[in-house]
């Protein structure tokens, strides 16, 4: 059904791409807006549960190390294959739509204000569907080639506005009691609790995955939150860093290279481009091969995207989709990620070691 195209250096830079992008931009203002001033000690809490999570999904993952994760749930019986198979898939294409509804909010305030929003729309969704037809091999290669440029622009950004950074911001916590704080690790969880993704990609790698990567994939997750929300407390402090919503994003503003070289947050543009671009293709990519299974339907991917397009072209004002993401999604996506694998471990019970 499906070839083994990767390698699982792909996949963790595949993980890092996308689930950084949820931790590093949708995160940021859902976990201020819950924590606010504590939300850097709720994600330093949420560390060993993701330690625990990573090591968790890795021994299920052996489980099914001579299964094909897909074919699998294609051989189940018809009513329960259907059922997890169209589960998985309405929370992947969900995990495309914020994404890339997020990303035209962010995209219409700085850049694309003068431009029609279905032109900005339809050429970003060409390329991701492009890549999502490609398949998974072009996708990883893509993520391998974004990543090392993602990663030197956050250190730069990181690096550059030290001088505007005060730490003492940071504190005192702790000032509304501990709520706040465990409510903080909710968020923080239901986002990097994503690497799961990782299941659902092994079919088409050539070796295995192993612990110590993965782990340090883990660690790179953990870090690409705490890094910018520290920063972004340091330097606008809490109350105005939850106001702004993208607060990683709002700190290219303030780089500047010496006295002649300003405005560098168009490098901005790229930096969340490419993650959200990463996300997307493979979010839909994961959806068609749920859905069809050995490709043998070629239309489905375009009615795919052509949903998408639709969906993210609705007007919605900003406020109430924060609002939904806030109450209801990033605590329904904490529940579902647990459900799915309470499901893959019973799955793993009743194959048993099977190939």
């Amino acid at each position: 059904m499906n070839q083994k195209v990767i390698h699982s250096t792909h996949i963790y830079f595949l993980l890092i791409m996308s689930t950084g992008f949820m931790v590093h931009v949708l995160l940021l203002p859902v976990i201020l807006t819950a924590s606010n001033r504590d939300s850097w000690l709720s994600v330093i809490g949420s560390v060993a549960p993701l330690i625990f999570w990573t090591v968790m999904i890795y021994y299920l993952n052996k489980k099914f190390e001579k299964k094909n994760m897909l074919s699998l749930l294609f051989s189940l019986h018809p009513i329960i294959s259907y059922s997890i198979r169209i589960l998985l898939g309405i929370y992947f294409f969900l995990t495309a739509f914020i994404t890339f509804k997020y990303t035209g909010f962010w995209a219409k305030l700085n850049y694309t204000a003068d431009i029609p929003d279905f032109l900005a729309v339809v050429s970003f969704a060409s390329l991701c569907y492009y890549a999502s037809l490609k398949g998974i091999r072009t996708i990883g290669s893509l993520a391998v080639f974004f990543l090392p440029l993602v990663v030197m622009l956050g250190f730069l950004v990181g690096i550059g506005n030290i001088k505007y950074k005060d730490y003492s911001m940071l504190f005192p916590v702790f000032e509304r009691g501990y709520k706040d704080f465990f409510f903080g690790i909710m968020y923080a969880c239901s986002s990097s609790f994503e690497i799961i993704y990782f299941m659902f990609i092994t079919p088409f790698i050539r070796d295995r995955i192993k612990i110590k990567p993965l782990m340090l994939v883990s660690i790179g997750i953990f870090f690409l939150s705490l890094g910018p929300l520290m920063g972004g407390i340091a330097i606008y402090g809490a109350e105005e860093a939850v106001k702004m919503k993208v607060p990683a994003y709002e700190q290219w503003k303030l780089l500047s290279i010496g006295v002649n070289i300003e405005r560098l947050d168009f490098l901005s543009i790229f930096q969340w481009r490419s993650g959200a671009f990463i996300r997307i293709s493979l979010s839909m990519f994961l959806v068609n091969q749920l859905l069809n299974r050995g490709q043998k339907k070629s239309w489905i991917l375009p009615i795919l995207y052509t949903m998408l397009i639709i969906s993210v072209l609705i007007p919605w004002d900003f406020g109430s989709f924060f609002s939904i993401l806030y109450s209801v999604y990033f605590p329904a996506s904490l529940v579902f990620l647990l459900f799915i694998f309470g499901l893959l471990f019973i799955l793993s019970r009743i194959k048993g070691d099977s190939p």
